[in-house]
């Protein structure tokens, strides 16, 4: 058995013909400016694209850069172990300021 499917109607109508009051506060509703809103302006939208693109940008700009470390201070072999480098440890030291101080013997 196949059932017989028949098409709602989408047309109201008839619906707000017979409740006077549904009419009115449907005139009421379109009347309303706080729901009916003009669309904002071509020269407002691309203001606001352009202002997101430039705060993109400049969060990108203000990331600090990740670049090596600066070194300050390097000698190739510590004085007392120059023909043993590998007896030699080597030391690095991280600054606040983010520079890498080396001591003992590194390449």
């Amino acid at each position: 058995m196949s059932a017989q499917y028949q098409a709602l109607s989408t047309d109201d109508s008839a619906e707000i013909g017979a409740d006077p009051q549904l009419r009115y506060q449907i005139q009421q509703l379109h009347a309303d400016p706080r729901f009916n809103r003009p669309a904002p302006s071509l020269w407002k939208r691309i203001a606001l694209l352009l202002v997101v693109a430039f705060l993109f940008w400049a969060a990108f700009q203000v990331q600090p850069k990740r670049s090596q470390p600066k070194i300050v201070h390097a000698e190739r072999y510590s004085k007392d172990y120059k023909y043993r480098p590998a007896a030699s440890p080597v030391i690095t030291e991280r600054l606040k300021d983010g520079v890498v101080r080396l001591r003992g013997a590194y390449f």
